[in-house]
């Protein structure tokens, strides 16, 4: 028999008149009420309820379209008259206790009872424990049965009834899969970092605190009005915009009394050492509050200092992480929905970026020609790409089946194709190939350079194809390709060793 769940926010009225309910129940596993899903039962809820608050079964219908599949409760919150203290995190999943599937929701919000097919599940938190070597999963409110069957899904998993959390071996491909499978379901996802030492994360918190609350000088504003402007008539994006100019007023703050054109380098230097250095911020973190700095007395013609002697924190070099063509056919063949197969094939076969792929539009496709046009790339750059016939066949049968109207991707519901979507159609597949690597779905792009290498491509003609501004971008490529490598005769070789 299905079952209605009902939690919420604790308010004595409501919870008498929920018990009145005949058969009603309390669950201390996943602390609410619940009774059979019956039209009585539903009919009495509204019965006890609606003198107390009002109620609107607008609705309705959905229910009678046919059951709703979202796991196993239903959210009823109270923000009528007499609500008081919250009753904290619900739902944990204290032992296995399983409610039948097919449920009905129930809500009250804002003083108005609601009867909805929707979903109300409340946040999720991933928090990295370095200690422990571990990836913590809580459940901040309702949780569905089904997010614990994915959470075995990646090996070994473990539930801590003292702290209620999930306890998985900590890696980035089971953090960044995870908090994109919530995330494409809707739920709130927290990722919490590694902590910083306490007094360390005080000391920040006070000096922060501190240099936020000095007032700007008029020269400093007319400094960050110029930042702004060379950098929107230069076409930076929002997110650069609005990061420069929050790090450089950071740093005319901390030298308020000073005018913006008297600050030396000896002084900067002294700011980055003894503010991000000392206080233990990210060498990246580091670099952006360096480029700010240096694009606003570029742009001011400041020739008190050598804007050049800043120095850049070191920068680790990593080689891109490929895959092989063995594993690639594996991974392009793993699923079985032409959407998400094609998606897959375009990103490899032209060495795309996550958002290029998303962007490319119907009008982008130029079959004579046997290229996409890709539009707005990295750096506001546009390219053609060129697309197998193999790939071709496989657009015109997808065309058929989904019928697109503006772009080859679009959601459920229309518009252009997320990102994030596009993350996790990549994570499934490589599930599904068995493939075990902590990558993302830029591997994919890396893999296609490298490939074109080891066929014996120009480097240059790699450079076009994938976008580069320069060949020095390029070139990391020849570091993970086999060309020249397999050629390579091993010393021991011509040693007499067995």
């Amino acid at each position: 028999m299905p079952r209605i769940a009902m939690s919420f926010v604790y308010d004595e009225v409501v919870k008498a008149r929920v018990k009145s309910v005949p058969g009603s129940t309390y669950s201390k596993t996943n602390r609410c009420f619940y009774v059979d899903d019956t039209e009585e039962n539903l009919k009495m809820i509204l019965r006890e309820l609606s003198d107390y608050v009002d109620v609107d079964i607008s609705l309705i219908a959905k229910k009678e379209e046919g059951p709703v599949d979202i796991g196993s409760e239903i959210l009823m919150t109270d923000q009528g008259p007499g609500s008081s203290e919250s009753s904290g995190d619900i739902f944990y999943p204290e032992e296995e206790e399983t409610f039948p599937r097919t449920v009905t929701r129930v809500s009250f919000e804002s003083g108005k009872v609601e009867i909805t097919g929707g979903k109300r599940y409340g946040p999720v938190e991933l928090r990295i424990s370095d200690r422990e070597g571990l990836l913590v999963v809580k459940f901040m409110g309702l949780y569905d049965p089904g997010w614990i069957k994915e959470l075995r899904t990646y090996g070994w998993c473990r539930y801590d009834k003292l702290r209620k959390e999930w306890l998985l071996p900590w890696k980035k491909l089971t953090c960044d899969s995870l908090a994109d499978y919530f995330s494409s379901l809707g739920i709130e996802v927290r990722v919490k970092k590694n902590q910083v030492d306490e007094k360390l994360h005080e000391e920040r918190k006070s000096t922060g605190e501190v240099v936020r609350e000095r007032v700007l000088s008029g020269k400093a504003l007319d400094g960050l009005d110029s930042l702004r402007m060379y950098l929107e008539e230069n076409r930076y994006s929002t997110r650069t915009i609005e990061s420069y100019m929050a790090m450089l007023g950071f740093f005319f703050r901390y030298f308020n009394e000073v005018d913006p054109v008297e600050i030396s380098g000896e002084e900067i230097n002294r700011f980055l050492h003894d503010f991000i250095i000392r206080l233990g911020y990210s060498a990246s973190y580091q670099n952006q509050m360096i480029s700010a700095i240096k694009t606003y007395y570029n742009i001011t013609g400041v020739d008190r200092f050598d804007a050049e002697g800043i120095s850049r924190p070191r920068r680790r070099r990593a080689l891109p992480k490929v895959f092989s063509k063995e594993e690639v056919s594996i991974i392009l063949n793993a699923s079985g929905n032409i959407k998400h197969k094609l998606l897959l094939w375009i990103i490899y076969s032209c060495g795309l970026r996550r958002s290029e792929v998303t962007n490319i539009r119907l009008r982008d496709l130029d079959r004579d020609r046997g290229i996409i046009h890709i539009r707005e790339g990295k750096g506001m750059v546009d390219r053609i790409v060129p697309v197998s016939e193999k790939v071709w066949g496989k657009i015109d049968e997808y065309i058929r089946s989904y019928s697109p109207r503006e772009y080859l991707f679009e959601g459920q519901s229309g518009g252009r194709y997320s990102s994030e979507s596009v993350y996790r159609v990549f994570k499934c597949a490589l599930r599904r190939a068995g493939i075990n690597k902590d990558v993302g779905v830029h591997s994919l792009r890396h893999s296609y350079a490298t490939h074109l290498h080891e066929n014996g491509l120009d480097i240059r003609y790699i450079q076009e194809l994938l976008g580069h501004r320069s060949t020095k971008t390029t070139e990391i490529y020849t570091h993970v390709s086999r060309r020249n490598l397999i050629q390579v005769r091993s010393p021991i070789d011509d040693l007499d060793v067995k």
